[in-house]
């Protein structure tokens, strides 16, 4: 039974996560035909896809053996006799599997909508940003997220003023010195640096991508900092990183004159005889300052834009593969750097994970909401807020949101309230209800909380117009279809398994009996002992403990009662059962012993024991009693596996199967010829 159940899992649960299509080139042409079942071909094509998504990937197909393939290959033609056999008794007509495959379909149409609509575009555009890096400057007017309309109001005012001081030829930077919020503004003038994609707020980025350098934005840019006039100053291709070593003499504000005279005139020295061939990393580790990097030779390793000041970047990032620096100087202090190596963006398959990594913490939030918004107003979304109240008021708020029946104090009017309208389809509060109980996010939300009611019904609100626009465009993805017909399949292939094995096997104690007989070599005790333990976390305690014992004020039991502090058996005196003499050290120690006996304290984990061996067995097998768990699980596992072999005994005669090994690999049809002439 356990290994039909994997059957289910191995060959649909990849399935379910996968949005791509599989394709393996170069493995055979996808005219070959691997197998026939009852006349229907499995294509070399769906074989390699097959093995692919259940063995680790395309890659597996071309490295996987003659006999790994013949072995996928039964197992795959036994799959498709089931399925076809499902499919023959209208399986597929259930009710409870047409249940299923609905609330399946809507999950995965939204789950493949979001992931064609927002995550995959956004990848790409994150990766074409990021082959390039901009330099921009802003002006910033703070602003609230939940400013009031009349703060909103002046503050765009104010952006739009500084854009027409803007456009009539006042400079950038003296506008930003006279009117920025940026507590920056006053050392950089408004200049932002070089960036490229992630690091900067979304509508910042956007509209940074948006311009040519020279030009700046036409409109106030809103962030939740506030509202942003931005003008691009630079657009050039990403460097990607630089492998930078340096030698640094740190100085600081604190810093005397003596002091960076003698910095400056080291510094002076070690260019000169750097200049003149020697060797970089054994300078920096006799005079850098930076002492980690000083142990390394001075090597950094490799750095992006932005990960270190500008003053010490902008020079890393001029500097050629093999160049050194002149004296720079930086607010730690001053450096010779020297590139020692480069390394381009990487390609887009390198950097996806990473990308999807980011956009999903960060972004994705950000876009999620602004495409709910768009769907709403496409839809005509309405929401009924006298619903949520009247539901708020009768329920149960004692309860949390994912206590069965907290809404069964709810009267009938209120849960046939009409909550949400999308284009024209009402939907009651009574079925927003029940979506709700499925969410895994709701359950340890309390009713009594005030905002509850509103984060239930915004977030079933939001998935109820997502999917809706996700199945209307179920037709424009094709792979949305192969899909959905490998879960049907799993689905079927389940169901049909349960009616043609696991429900046959019917365990009789007779039967049961003589399975144990035949196998009992299987069931065995290893050597196990039972130990009462006295646990105590100090040596006074367990000098208190003792002296009681010896003096004969308390027997073992009260004391193990009274002193054990072991959290685990306090309720049972100390006592630990039948155990495996591998156990622990205390079981070990125990085997040694004679039962009755009972040790001194010793020290053990972080306090120290006392032990009393109660019983000691002996290594053997299991009585009937004792296996009898193992024994029915082994021998339902055992009848299933019989049913099953019939079963597709039954199901090859029905459905006729052919073979072609050729087209998995021709060197089986080979080894064949050589066996049979033998």
């Amino acid at each position: 039974m356990v290994k039909s159940v994997k059957l289910f899992v191995f060959l649909v649960a990849v399935s379910l996560s996968g949005i791509a299509s599989l394709f393996v080139a170069g493995c055979a042409s996808h005219e070959a035909v691997v197998a026939e079942v009852g006349g229907e071909e499995i294509s070399r094509a769906e074989f390699d896809s097959m093995y692919a998504k259940n063995n680790g990937g395309a890659v597996a197909v071309t490295k996987a053996t003659p006999e790994e393939l013949n072995k996928f290959l039964d197992l795959y033609v036994n799959f498709k006799l089931k399925v076809r056999y499902a499919y023959d008794h209208a399986y597929e007509n259930d009710p409870g599997v047409q249940a299923e495959l609905n609330e399946y379909r809507n999950n995965l149409a939204t789950s493949y909508y979001l992931d064609d609509a927002l995550t995959q575009p956004t990848l790409k555009e994150m990766y074409a940003r990021k082959l390039l890096e901009v330099r921009a400057s802003h002006i910033l007017i703070s602003l609230s997220p939940n400013a009031a309309p009349a703060d909103t109001l002046q503050a765009y005012n104010t952006a739009m003023k500084i854009i027409d001081s803007l456009k009539m030829g006042i400079p950038f930077e003296q506008l930003a010195l006279d009117n920025s919020q940026d507590p920056s503004v006053k050392q950089n003038k408004g200049d932002l640096y070089y960036f490229s994609s992630g690091m900067m707020v979304p509508d910042f980025e956007n509209a940074v991508y948006s311009l040519k350098p020279g030009e700046f934005s036409t409109t106030p840019v809103r962030t939740s900092y506030g509202y942003h006039v931005i003008k691009v100053t630079d657009r050039k291709a990403n460097p990607g990183s630089v492998r930078v070593s340096h030698i640094m003499k740190r100085l600081t504000a604190e810093s005397t004159a003596a002091d960076s005279a003698k910095a400056w005139a080291d510094m002076r020295a070690a260019l000169d005889s750097l200049s003149h061939g020697a060797d970089f990393a054994t300078t920096a580790r006799n005079i850098s300052d930076d002492k980690f990097s000083a142990m390394q030779g001075g090597d950094l390793g490799f750095i992006e834009r932005r990960r270190t000041v500008p003053s010490f970047d902008s020079v890393a990032f001029s500097l050629k593969k093999g160049e050194m620096s002149g004296i720079i100087t930086t607010p730690f202090g001053i450096h010779i750097l020297k590139v020692t190596d480069t390394k381009p963006v990487g390609s887009f398959a390198d950097l996806e994970p990473q990308l999807k990594s980011f956009y999903q913490r960060y972004r994705y939030q950000h876009d999620y909401n602004a495409l709910v918004a768009l769907l709403k107003k496409k839809y005509g979304f309405t929401v009924d807020a006298n619903a949520i109240a009247a539901c708020r008021r009768e329920a149960d708020t004692t309860k949390y949101a994912g206590d069965p029946g907290w809404d069964s104090s709810l009267s009938a009017q209120t849960k046939a309230m009409v909550v949400f309208t999308i284009a024209g389809t009402h939907i009651t509060v009574d079925s927003v209800i029940q979506l709700s109980k499925r969410e895994a996010d709701f359950q340890n939300l309390l009713l009594k909380n005030p905002d509850t009611f509103h984060k239930i019904f915004d977030k079933i609100g939001d998935n109820l117009v997502i999917e809706r626009e996700a199945v209307s465009q179920e037709a424009d993805r094709p792979g949305f279809a192969k899909l959905m017909k490998e879960y049907e399949d799993g689905i079927l292939l389940f169901k049909v398994e349960q009616n043609e094995v696991w429900n046959k096997v019917t365990v009789t104690d007779s039967a049961l009996h003589a399975y144990y007989e035949m196998t009992r070599d299987k069931y065995t005790w290893p050597d196990r002992v039972n130990i009462q333990e006295i646990f105590v976390s100090t040596d006074s305690i367990a000098n208190v403990v003792t002296e009681a014992l010896k003096s004969g004020k308390m027997g073992f039991d009260s004391a193990a009662a009274k002193y054990n502090q072991r959290y685990q058996t306090k309720q049972k005196n100390g006592e630990w059962g039948l155990q495996p003499v591998t156990t622990n050290e205390m079981t070990k120690r125990a085997w040694t012993m004679d039962e009755g006996a009972t040790s001194d304290f010793f020290k053990y984990e972080n306090g120290y024991s006392m032990i009393k061996v109660l019983e000691k067995d002996p290594a053997r097998d299991k009585t009937f009693e004792e296996a009898n768990s193992e024994a029915s699980s082994a021998y339902q596992e055992y009848e299933s596996k019989q049913l099953e072999n019939q079963w597709i005994e039954a199901l090859r005669k029905k459905y006729p199967v052919v073979l072609h090994p050729e087209a998995i690999n021709p060197q089986l049809v080979q080894a064949s010829q050589k066996e049979t002439s033998k």
